[in-house]
């Protein structure tokens, strides 16, 4: 029985050596293995109960014990051995296909909100036309009022007085309005700017009347926020330019108002610069627009225009007066 048993095991050794095992196959014991186990233990059994004549119960105990012991030592073995198969059939098949590692979510930044933004660059205002209404007293019974000045198409023709004086020296008193949105009753203004268009200056569908009226040739400007005066007074010479004459203030102002002195007029040039050069300032010193003892000065008395009753000095006009600026930020 030793001999067979021992046959079983060495086959299955062989055969694991020779052809090891197939991967996926099963190393579960056959129903043949467990046939010829339970033939061995019938054998052994056998083999206990037919002892020599003469032989004690002692030694058929004996035998009995150790053919038990001798077949659990087996079964251990072929345990030990299907064991060794199925660790070498994992281990030849690679363990299986491997495990696919969890997939890892990474949370995104969150963008910062609004007010954690640095704020972009703020666009500078563009300077426009400031809207303003102008008023004056300086020119009794004129023929049209400085209202003109905001009109379209439109001429403020202003008396100079009686004939006897014809002075200059009138004051156009400009008020800046806010518009429908700024309804406030005082509003200022950041001026950069002013504008003058001297005399007469027909446009398509109104009649030329240049030669008919005296033309502004140096304008004063004085500003002021509220009651305060907010600069400099700006002096511009128009230098009888058949055209608009423009200049650019020495810094911004703050303005809410303006006092226009109409400091000198003169006899429109049948042949008059057109529009496009340069306004030249008084180079005479002192107060601007004024002579040493703070009279404004006679258009006759500068020029030599011959004193004497002459239709064109009874007026002077203008067709346009403009601010350019911003309302303050």
């Amino acid at each position: 029985m030793t001999a067979d048993g021992g046959s079983t095991r060495d086959w299955m050794l062989d055969q694991l050596l020779e052809d090891g095992p197939a991967c996926g196959a099963s190393a579960v014991p056959t129903a043949g293995d467990i046939g010829s186990t339970d033939a061995e233990i019938a054998v052994a059994a056998g083999d206990s109960g037919h002892g020599g004549v003469g032989d004690g119960a002692a030694p058929a105990a004996a035998d009995l014990n150790a053919g038990a012991r001798r077949i659990l030592r087996r079964l251990l073995a072929g345990v030990g051995v299907t064991a060794v198969v199925i660790v070498a059939g994992f281990a030849a098949c690679g363990g299986g296909a491997p495990a696919t590692p969890a997939a890892t979510h990474r949370a995104s930044p969150a963008p910062a909100p609004d007010a954690e933004r640095p704020p972009g660059p703020v666009a500078p205002q563009q300077d426009q036309a400031v809207p303003y209404t102008p008023t004056t007293d300086s020119c009794p019974g004129g023929p049209t009022s400085p209202l003109a000045l905001t009109g379209n198409g439109t001429v403020w023709v202003c008396s100079r007085g009686p004939q006897e004086s014809l002075l200059d020296g009138q004051v156009l008193h400009v008020t800046f309005s806010c518009g429908r949105s700024r309804p406030e009753p005082t509003c200022s203004y950041m001026l950069s700017a002013v504008s003058v268009t001297p005399g007469w200056i027909s446009t398509a569908g109104s009649t030329d009347q240049w030669l008919q009226h005296r033309v502004v040739s140096r304008v004063q400007f004085n500003f002021f926020n509220g009651d305060k005066l907010a600069a400099d007074p700006f002096l511009l010479d128009t230098n009888g330019i058949h055209g608009p004459v423009s200049a650019t203030l020495p810094s911004r102002v703050l303005a809410s108002r303006a006092d226009v002195l109409i400091l000198r007029t003169d006899r429109p040039s049948a042949a008059p610069t057109v529009a496009g050069s340069p306004p030249a300032l008084s180079d005479t010193g002192g107060t601007l627009g004024t002579d040493p003892l703070g009279a404004p000065w006679t258009s006759a008395a500068l020029d030599g225009e011959p004193v004497g009753p002459d239709p064109v000095d009874a007026t002077f006009a203008v067709s346009q007066l403009s601010f350019l600026g911003h309302p303050p930020s």
